[in-house]
């Protein structure tokens, strides 16, 4: 009997073990974040009212997003893509814009990760992700090159 309770124990162990290590080498980005309106910096922007982001692995090495906004009127809007950390540019869809916009995205360390936002080929956002040693912190960090409007900081925090 003690033997099976020394055996099952060591499998246990072994699992836990092996779960950690998995979970320690997945995408730190994976997940729910919401944002913190107050510790986050919109420039000149406007605040939302409230800002989630999802990302979904697929397994191939190719991830999803999904952001949904409302802002203070209570306006929903949201944005969606597929991607890889390729650098190449993957279509985004709005759902509440006619606009041809797309994202490439580059792996720069484990939790960070650099982007550009292009609209009819130009870019209009660049910017990096940047997941805290803990992971349950995502900062974005925006600037906008090619117009007046302020850089960004956006803080979110990892749902549960």
């Amino acid at each position: 009997m003690l033997k099976k309770i020394s055996e099952l124990l060591i499998a246990f162990s072994f699992t836990l073990f092996s779960a950690t290590t998995l979970a320690q080498g997945a995408n730190p980005f994976i997940g729910t974040w919401d944002m913190d309106t107050s510790r986050s910096n919109f420039g000149s922007a406007t605040a939302p009212a409230n800002l989630s982001r999802t990302y979904f692995d697929h397994g191939d090495e190719t991830y999803t997003y999904m952001v949904i906004t409302t802002a203070q009127d209570g306006f929903v809007s949201g944005t969606t893509a597929r991607y890889s950390y390729s650098g190449e540019q993957y279509p985004i869809a709005s759902f509440n814009q006619d606009q041809r916009a797309s994202i490439s995205y580059q792996k720069i360390a484990p939790t960070t990760v650099e982007y550009t936002v292009y609209l009819n080929g130009e870019v209009q956002q660049i910017g990096a992700k940047v997941v805290t040693p803990n992971y349950q912190q995502l900062r974005i960090i925006i600037q906008f090159p090619n117009s007046d409007q302020e850089n960004q900081v956006l803080v979110f925090n990892k749902r549960d």
